[in-house]
């Protein structure tokens, strides 16, 4: 209602007769014996409150607040229609009611059937008229209020549950991946390192090892009893590795590291390893883990290394396709799952 509009200049407001409609004709004729009744003024301002925002007074004040500048011919034709409806209820208004409300209606009515593309409008009268409206229309305004509090409430709740839903959703997310981030570990020589698992079951295990004597890495259950040997080499070592991935074996709690110097122990869930379709060959060098998602299919296996080569997999059982020494070529039924690659050098897949 504050806004003045970018409409004709309407300069002052009209004088209405008592019963809002022409003035007297010329010859000074007298009122029809058939008009209309007149409501209440407690019925008008049902009349002009009904539908809140969406109705006649409420509507016409949401329109004339929100016009765009330019106006077009579309906002003169809706302004007529505002201005109409507000006539309608002015024909059975009481005479307090009725002046006020054509005051409204006139600055519509006005706007509405301005001829010049830029308009302006005179919004006091209008603001004028609609404030002695509410004023004398204290049920209704407050009733007005009262629903204009309640969807604000309405509109403030969603508004901060739908906040509150998204910082839900971003802290969750953050808790995920801070669960799904990478548990680092390092240390120098022989060492007995408690470790955290992201969860139970199958984990993945990058070990990097600087030095010149044996290195070897055990996996250790709860008693500290060995369950499995998972890196066994001289030197330096680096390579990927899958432990925990038999539960007969229960749930690693430590590795036992034999070293002469320093390593590294990163570990990651299965789910952040590689996955492959076998849509182009699968490669890689040394010890690795990945997951094959494609049907299954023949496969070329060739290794080019010195020492074993070992391709264990485990989809709907765990097999041992490939355990030779050196360099090696031959053809593997190649499924769905969980690949375990023991190698010290190149090797590949290729589906047929």
């Amino acid at each position: 209602m504050n806004k003045l509009l970018s409409v004709v200049a309407v300069s002052a407001a009209v004088t209405l007769s008592g019963c809002g409609g022409a003035s007297p004709d010329a010859g000074g004729a007298s009122a029809s014996a058939t008009a209309k009744a007149v409501f209440t003024a407690n019925q008008t301002c049902d009349q002009l409150f009904d539908k809140g925002d969406e109705g006649r007074m409420f509507g016409a004040v949401a329109f004339l607040t929100n016009l765009p500048d330019p106006v077009t011919k579309s906002d003169q034709t809706k302004a007529k229609i505002f201005a109409s409806d507000l006539e309608y209820v002015a024909d059975t208004a009481n005479d307090e009611l009725k002046p006020l409300i054509m005051d409204m209606a006139k600055t519509l009515s006005d706007f509405g059937t301005a001829e010049t593309t830029k308009v302006s409008i005179d919004a006091d009268p209008f603001k004028a008229a609609g404030t002695k409206i509410i004023n004398a229309c204290p049920a209704q305004a407050e009733a007005y209020g009262d629903e204009k509090n309640k969807k604000e409430a309405a509109r403030k709740a969603a508004a901060d549950a739908a906040a509150k839903k998204t910082a839900d959703e971003v802290a969750a997310k953050a808790a995920a991946e801070a669960a799904a981030a990478p548990k680092e570990y390092s240390g120098v020589g022989d060492d007995v390192l408690n470790i955290t698992k992201h969860s139970t079951g199958p984990e993945v295990a990058f070990i990097q090892h600087t030095g010149r004597s044996n290195f070897a890495v055990h996996t250790l259950d709860a008693k500290l009893e060995s369950t499995d040997l998972l890196v066994n080499e001289i030197g330096n070592y680096s390579g990927t590795v899958l432990f925990d991935g038999s539960s007969r074996n229960g749930e690693t709690t430590a590795f036992k590291i034999t070293a002469d110097g320093a390593w590294t122990v990163k570990l990651v869930s299965l789910k952040s390893v590689r996955r492959l379709d076998g849509s182009t060959p699968m490669t890689g060098t040394g010890d690795d883990v990945f997951v094959y998602t494609g049907p299954a299919k023949a496969a070329v296996f060739t290794h080019d290394g010195s020492s074993n080569i070992a391709v264990h997999s485990y989809g709907s059982r765990a097999d041992l396709l490939v355990n030779e020494i050196g360099p090696y070529s031959g053809t593997v039924v190649w499924a769905p799952g969980v690949y375990t690659i023991t190698a010290d050098g190149n090797w590949s897949a290729t589906l047929k």
